[in-house]
């Protein structure tokens, strides 16, 4: 439970810092408490195909402000913005990965998408260094090919 309050509050804390405040109307509304019109905002955003309006969605639904919580829609949310390149998205999808929020738990998808965000700039090391304390040497080969099949997937918008 603390790590999970612990992820909670970098995540809510690192908003700011991803989101530029002064363009993105959504975040106005969120840093309002108005998340029902952060998710409106945010949802017009998700059908022109932007990747930080769907992770931001699927911080609503984990953290269930304006929303009921989900935590298979935040992982649904996350895991789309994940594949369009977004690094926040991509270390959260390994940390529900991880804890099996929202999905199973799996350490082989859990390291991978770590690995992921690694590379795209995000500090993941702590979940990936989590996730290989798990893995047998077959897993382990699994998640680097995992890793790179991601890879090739992943649309960078």
């Amino acid at each position: 439970m603390p790590k999970l309050f612990l992820l909670a509050l970098l995540l809510i804390l690192n908003l700011p810092h991803y989101v530029e405040a002064s363009d993105d109307i959504g975040y106005k509304h969120y840093h309002n408490g108005n998340y029902k019109e952060a998710l409106k905002v945010w949802a017009n955003e998700v059908e022109e195909g932007n990747r930080e309006a769907m992770y931001n969605i699927g911080l609503l639904y984990f953290f269930g402000k304006g929303v009921e919580r989900d935590l298979s829609l935040a992982f649904e949310y996350c895991e789309k913005a994940a594949y369009k390149g977004s690094s926040r998205a991509q270390n959260n999808l390994a940390y529900m990965y991880m804890k099996g929020l929202g999905t199973k738990k799996n350490y082989v998808f859990a390291y991978a998408w770590s690995e992921i965000a690694i590379e795209n700039g995000y500090n993941s090391q702590n979940i990936r260094d989590d996730a290989s304390i798990h893995l047998t040497p077959a897993m382990y080969k699994d998640a680097k090919q995992f890793t790179a099949k991601l890879k090739r997937e992943i649309k960078d918008d």
